[in-house]
């Protein structure tokens, strides 16, 4: 438990460190912007350089670790008639249960309950096996493993219009193997 909360507290400061970065950014994007204004740096060399170190500050924080949460409304307070009424059981002999390739951070309330398990080297991200799909997802059915537990996302994911999943979902034709690999849904924490 003691090794829990001194992660969360290191991420939460990570978080900061971030904004305070983010407030720094907009400084410095206020003196460019002054000294083109005033006749100091010439605008089409800025942006030649900015866009050579983008390409270079992309390359580098690619390999860098993101700390993200999830929706802070309790799971279990949702009104169950607003929710997606979607037959997933009778479905996913068709669309094998591509939901739970999906990558997503868990919130506080999943990370408290110590249930659903996320990945260690992209924290708070719901983990996935070897194979690709969540690991609370049974591999014999594809049905989930800690169901009563479910994050907010899974219990609010609508898979109807979702080109990875469905082709076309009235006629029941999925969408091809290769449309669902692991793929972001990402909210950033405020």
């Amino acid at each position: 438990m003691d090794l829990t909360e001194s992660s969360r507290f290191l991420h939460q400061m990570g978080m900061q460190t971030k904004l305070d970065v983010s407030d720094a950014n907009a400084r410095l994007h206020g003196l460019i912007e002054e000294l083109i204004a005033s006749g100091v740096v010439s605008m089409r060399k800025l942006e030649e350089r900015t866009a050579k170190a983008r390409v270079e500050e992309r390359e580098r924080t690619a390999k860098q670790a993101v700390v993200t949460i999830g929706s802070t409304v309790d799971k279990y307070a949702l009104d169950s008639a607003t929710l997606p009424q979607i037959d997933c059981a009778a479905l996913i002999p068709l669309c094998k249960g591509r939901c739970c390739k999906l990558v997503f951070p868990l919130s506080f309330q999943d990370l408290d309950e110590g249930v659903v398990r996320w990945e260690y080297g992209a924290p708070y991200q719901i983990r996935h096996g070897d194979d690709g799909y969540c690991v609370h997802s049974k591999p014999e059915a594809r049905g989930c493993g800690v169901y009563a537990q479910r994050p907010h996302i899974c219990r609010t994911y609508d898979c109807r219009k979702d080109a990875r999943i469905w082709t076309d979902f009235d006629n029941r034709i999925p969408a091809p193997d290769e449309a669902t690999t692991v793929v972001q849904i990402r909210k950033r924490s405020p």
